[in-house]
Order: C-alpha cells, then sequence, then structure tokens
C-alpha cells in the first residue's frame, strides 16, 4: 500500500448525484481504488481501514482530494454554459484532527480554480462527533477556505441534533437505510422529517442508495434535492464522467 501511490496503482472513481428536479448531473463522489498487480481492483473498505492504521490515509487522503480538485477544474471550465457541478471526497478522523487538513485544503484550491463551495468534504457522523468542539472549529475554517461540507451517512451515527446545529454543513447525505422500501414496500417513516429537518437547518439533501426511476420519483415529491446509486449511474472513470457531462450537453442543445 505504501509503494502503491508511488507506482500510481490507486485510481479514483466518480459516482454521478443527479438533480431530481431534471435528472441532470449535479456533482460526483470521489471514491478511491486501488489496482493491485496481483489481486486485481480492491475497493476502499479493504484499504482505507489499513491507511489509517499505518499512517498513510493522510498522503492518501491528499492524492484523492488533490486529483478530484483537478478534474473538477477541468469539468467546470468545459461547461460555463451551466451552474458549475461539485465534487465530493471523503474526509478521516485521522486527517481531520489534524491541523494539517486546513493547510492542505488551502494549498489544493490554490491549485484548482474551482467555484467556491464545489469541492466538499465529506464526514461521517461518527467522525465529527468524536471530537464536537475540534470538530466544528476546523469545519468553520474549511468553509471559510472556499470548500463545502457534506455530513454522509446521517442517520447511522449518534450525533444530537443540537450539535447538528453548531455545524456549518451545506448539505446532508441521508443513509441508504432510509431510503430504501421495507419489507411492506414502504419507506422508513422517518425518511420525510430527516428532509424537513435538513431543510430547516439550511441544507440541501442527497438520498443515498436509488436504485429504480419510483425511487427518484418518490424522493422528489418528498422534497429531497439530489440522489446517489446505481439508477443514475455506478462509479466511473474521470473519462466515462466527461462523457457523461457531454452527452447531457447535446441533449439540452437539442
Amino acid at each position: 500500500l505504501r509503494r502503491a501511490l508511488e507506482r500510481e496503482e490507486i485510481s479514483i472513481l466518480y459516482q454521478p448525484i443527479v438533480r431530481l428536479e431534471d435528472r441532470s448531473i449535479a456533482g460526483f463522489e470521489a471514491l478511491a481504488r486501488w489496482d493491485h498487480p496481483k489481486l486485481g481492483r480492491v475497493g476502499p473498505s479493504e484499504f482505507i481501514s489499513i491507511a489509517e492504521e499505518i499512517g498513510l490515509i493522510v498522503d492518501l487522503g491528499m492524492f484523492v482530494m488533490d486529483r478530484t480538485a483537478r478534474q473538477l477544474a477541468i469539468w467546470q471550465q468545459s461547461m460555463r454554459h451551466r451552474g458549475p457541478i461539485f465534487a465530493s471526497v471523503n474526509v478521516s478522523s485521522r486527517q481531520l484532527l489534524r491541523h494539517d487538513l486546513i493547510h492542505d485544503l488551502r494549498s489544493v484550491l490554490s491549485r484548482s480554480a474551482v467555484a467556491r463551495g464545489t469541492l466538499k468534504l465529506e464526514l461521517t457522523e461518527s467522525l465529527v462527533m468524536e471530537n464536537p468542539e475540534h470538530a466544528a472549529q476546523m469545519m468553520h475554517r474549511i468553509r471559510e477556505l472556499g470548500a463545502g461540507l457534506s455530513l454522509d451517512d446521517f442517520g447511522t451515527g449518534h450525533s444530537s441534533l443540537a450539535y447538528l446545529q453548531r455545524f456549518p454543513f451545506d448539505t446532508i447525505k441521508i443513509d441508504q437505510s432510509f431510503v430504501r422500501t421495507t419489507n411492506r414496500g414502504t419507506r422508513p417513516v422517518l425518511l420525510k422529517s430527516i428532509i424537513a429537518m435538513a431543510h430547516d437547518l439550511g441544507m440541501d439533501v442527497v438520498a443515498e442508495g436509488a436504485e429504480s426511476d419510483s425511487d427518484a420519483v418518490e424522493l422528489y415529491q418528498l422534497g429531497c434535492e439530489y440522489a446517489q446509486g446505481f439508477a443514475f449511474g455506478e462509479p466511473m472513470s474521470a473519462d466515462a464522467a466527461r462523457r457523461l457531462l457531454a452527452e447531457e450537453r447535446l441533449e439540452a442543445a437539442q
């Protein structure tokens, strides 16, 4: 794993996040993959925890953040006819607890001219609640630098609603366990409440795990702005994402 970064074995895939109002692409979530010479493609669930244990997560996180920001700048430059798309990058606890994250983010943003707020750092509930006071301070500094903040896997952690009001998130991602239909064919009753609460706090909502057109229709009717899931595309290469954006531009022009 230490050599994987040097050998450029780490690749980044981008999963589309769509705007439910018109099904246009609003942004992407950046997801790291390790193209291992013997094991083939390895997913993050298998190597992120190892990277954290051996202290490599900061270098890995910086690589993903920098590469994603560069890619986002290219997409935004080629799509100046419409509102800027965003890209989300996952942040680990090791990264958040180090003050170097601010320095790293500042240098990434200085190298890539992305629209303010469109490079979003994604944090999980459990991560911010490890040290809520420190996390809140770091998040305010992140926002001041011009990055966005997304709360990932909302509903699975243990954040108190009192704390949620103090964190400067602009987006909440609802965990797929609240989006998928139950055995009785209905959606969890809390879904509507979570969406309403996020809007009361001035946040946009991304629903994870949207797998069908009916999912998308119902989520939009509940007031959800964005959705991510296999209904709209699996994680793809930067080239495939560029083609998807180009197809969308052609369709809009016709």
